[in-house]
């Protein structure tokens, strides 16, 4: 018998249990009982009996002899170089070839098991080297500080050696902890050569779990909308589970404690996404201004307003969560708060491979780091410019930026902090530089502290391509505001396009060697380039651009419903069929190849109880559900219609509340928001910055700690506000920026 037991607290006392670490079976054991005499026939219980309570009795190390050569361990290289095997003695064996400059530089771990506060484990395994050396075993936090929870330093040589640990888990229980082994440059050691470092017969158990208890089953919030509220005239739509589900529920006056509403819950149906039946209880017909909580039974959901302006304060803290985001600048106590900070990253970055440095200061942090990466941050740009071009009204002075009160709309002063870097990232030949970044990332401080040197990586032909189209739209949106910078973007526009025309081959996308940050690399530039394409067409109506896009086009390069950093097709799309100045040759195939994503969208959000315009909850699920809004907003403008606009409204309370987590996404509002992303300066000041949009559910488990937590979970509940769980809860400029856009609409269209 295997099963897993493990226990999370997320924000607002939900908590969760979830099946996760192997235990034996008892007729498994290894050790085996004294030797007795026959029992007589009356001896018929067994010598061990299996308590399904408890975590003692199994090793939670799999597969810790490696009598299977497909071991599920991992590698972490800063400055060093090595490579993992599982040798001809049936040994993980690690060939050192560069030995680096800090313990951690060769680094093999294993993830996926849990410690508890106050129970006692115990770890054995072996270990030898073909030399003479230092190696830091250590049971860590996977996140934060990665301070150990047991720590040794074993010295090691030819001869095998058994070593056998006990330690007591003292502070709060883990269920994702690392188990690493540091074979890098330990302090006072001498150089070592080329090597080899060899492990055997992991063993690790509890062996005291008196103070263990397990934890109770999964607890969701049983009434689940839009927390922050709704505008007077839009629909309103609570979701129901478990006990909520029934024939009546009730709109309540929190003000009065009385019903100003009652009405009837439709049929439960089941629902894929989060594994279970759910109901829709529809009160769109409550219109006045006030603050109220739906009633089903004796449940009751968050209280939530309704309100011409409830909006207002939420649209202002998602902007400005790109000023609190600049780079290079200092940020002031009056207009930063908790995250002031002087300036950072300001000193001339070195290009990799070569000793020349530039200018490459300012720009937004990206995520929950802080590298500047060009592709990131085209699409963060571009949806701002798109949102200010559509609903200019959304958008005043006022933002209380350093800019505001200069005449100009602070998202175009927001904006054009990017803008202003990403052209000090393009070279003499008008290629653009993939990011700028340390070697490695940093610790989780505040972005002063880091200050190791930057590097900016080599030109990639996607950045360039991407370059070229968010600087032919800033052409077109800074005419008549700042004509001498809409020139300037132009002209690195066309510089960027005979870059490209000179290298028709992708490049540039993967990290060179000795970078390990946020790579993101791509397989293919074609869309990127029919962006740059389209928006040069779009700005200047010039043939050649047209014809180098619908070459592309030609080929087969989609134009529907991508709108990522990645997959940049739909933007080429609507920047062709929106084009004023010309109309393009492949018009009517774009448009067909641009609203052919449609139908996918339109199926999923009338499928799903929540209307989530998602079936598979991927990597930044949230920024897929801002852009498939983005995105029927979009085929609407060109369209002329109005059939997205629920649809895009839909994904707006999806964010804020409607979902079956019971979570408002975006940090500092609601009444369960996150409050631990992983974000360096949120985890640094010890509270999260509000305003930003947390990734999501990540059904895919890209990161150790939801793969140890969420196997077998649902897909759009595989979710946890944990700071070490960064495929779920970092935050990123990008996914901010589509939620920007759907703000500006919802404020614009009331």
């Amino acid at each position: 018998m295997k099963r897993r037991i493990i226990s999370l607290v997320l924000a607002g006392s939900m908590l969760i249990s979830v099946a996760s670490c192997s235990i034996l079976d008892p007729t498994e054991a290894t050790t085996a009982p004294e030797e007795t005499t026959e029992p007589s026939i009356e001896e018929t219980e067994p010598t061990e009996t299996y308590d399904p309570n408890s975590i003692m009795g199994f090793n939670m190390i799999e597969n810790g002899d490696f009598a299977d050569k497909n071991h599920t361990w991992g590698t972490y290289f800063e400055g060093g170089e090595a490579d993992l095997k599982v040798n001809a003695d049936g040994e993980l064996q690690l060939d050192i070839k560069k030995e680096g400059t800090v313990n951690w530089a060769n680094q093999v771990f294993y993830d996926g098991f849990s410690i508890y506060k106050d129970c006692k484990y115990e770890i054995q395994f072996d270990c030898h080297s073909t030399i003479e050396r230092d190696v830091e075993y250590r049971i860590q936090i996977n996140g934060k500080d990665y301070h150990p929870y047991h720590i040794e330093t074993l010295k090691i040589g030819p001869e095998v050696q058994h070593f056998d640990f006990i330690f007591t888990m003292e502070e709060d229980s883990d269920p994702a902890p690392r188990l690493c082994l540091n074979m890098g440059k330990f302090k006072d050691a001498p150089d070592h050569e080329a090597h080899s470092v060899m492990f055997d017969n992991f063993d690790l158990r509890c062996i005291d779990d008196t103070a263990y208890l397990e934890a109770g089953s999964v607890q969701y919030p049983a009434i689940n909308l839009n927390q922050i509220g709704y505008l007077p005239n839009a629909s309103k739509v609570a979701v129901l589970n478990g006990d909520a589900i029934g024939t009546k529920a009730s709109v309540i006056d929190v003000s009065t404690g009385s019903a100003v509403y009652e009405g009837d819950v439709a049929a439960s149906e089941f629902n894929n996404g989060t594994g279970r039946d759910e109901a829709r209880f529809d009160f769109s017909s409550v219109t006045a201004p006030g603050t109220y909580k739906v009633v089903a039974g004796d449940e009751e959901s968050f209280e939530f307003v309704i309100a011409d302006n409830v909006y207002d304060d939420a649209f202002k803290a998602t902007l400005r969560m790109f000023y609190l985001q600049r780079c290079g600048v200092e940020l002031t106590d009056d207009l930063a708060g908790d995250f002031a900070h002087p300036g950072c990253h300001a000193e001339e970055a070195t290009v990799y491979g070569t000793d020349t440095k530039i200018d490459v200061s300012g720009g937004w942090h990206d995520a929950g780091d802080y590298g500047r990466y060009v592709v990131s941050g085209a699409k963060a740009a571009a949806d701002l410019m798109l949102a200010y071009s559509l609903y200019p009204s959304a958008f005043d002075d006022a933002l209380n930026i350093p800019e505001s009160g200069n005449g100009i709309p602070d998202v175009l002063d927001e904006v054009r902090f990017e803008l202003e870097w990403l052209l000090k990232m393009q070279n003499e030949e008008g290629g653009v530089y993939h990011k700028v970044t340390c070697a490695n990332f940093p610790g989780f401080v505040m972005p002063e502290e880091e200050t190791e040197e930057l590097i900016v990586t080599p030109v990639s032909t996607t950045a360039t391509g991407d370059f070229a189209a968010v600087m032919a739209m800033a052409a077109n949106i800074y005419s008549g505001i700042d004509n001498d910078f809409g020139a300037k973007c132009l002209e690195a526009a066309v510089k960027a396009y005979e870059y490209l025309d000179s290298h028709p081959n992708i490049e540039g996308t993967s990290n060179p060697d000795g970078i390990v940050t946020g790579e993101y690399p791509d397989s293919g530039d074609a869309d990127e380039r029919a962006w740059a394409y389209a928006e040069l067409f779009k700005a200047t109506g010039d043939a050649k651009y047209d014809d180098a896009f619908c070459a592309l086009i030609g080929s087969g390069i989609p134009c529907a419903s991508d709108l990522g950093w990645q997959g940049v097709g739909a933007y080429a799309g609507y920047a062709y069929l929106s084009s004023t100045v010309a109309k393009g040759k492949f018009y009517d195939a774009v448009l067909a190849s641009f609203m052919s994503g449609l139908a996918d969208v339109e199926a999923a959000t009338a499928g799903d109880a929540y209307n989530s315009s998602l079936t598979e909850y991927p990597w930044g699920s949230n920024m897929s559900i801002a852009n498939n809004g983005m995105y029927v907003i979009l085929y609407d403008r060109i369209s002329g219609g109005n059939a997205g606009d629920e649809c895009a409204r839909d994904q707006l309370n999806y964010l804020l509340g409607t979902n079956g987590l019971g979570y408002c996404f975006l940090s500092g509002f609601g009444t369960v928001s996150p409050e631990q992303p992983h974000h360096r300066p949120s985890q640094a000041q010890g509270k999260a910055m509000p305003g930003m949009i947390a990734g999501g559910p990540d059904q895919n488990l890209e990161d150790p700690y939801a793969a140890n937590v969420f196997a077998d979970t649902a897909p759009a509940l595989c979710y946890a506000d944990n700071d070490q769980a960064y495929s779920l809860n970092e935050i990123t400029i990008y996914w901010n920026s589509p939620v920007v856009f759907l703000f500006a609409y919802v404020s614009s269209q009331g």
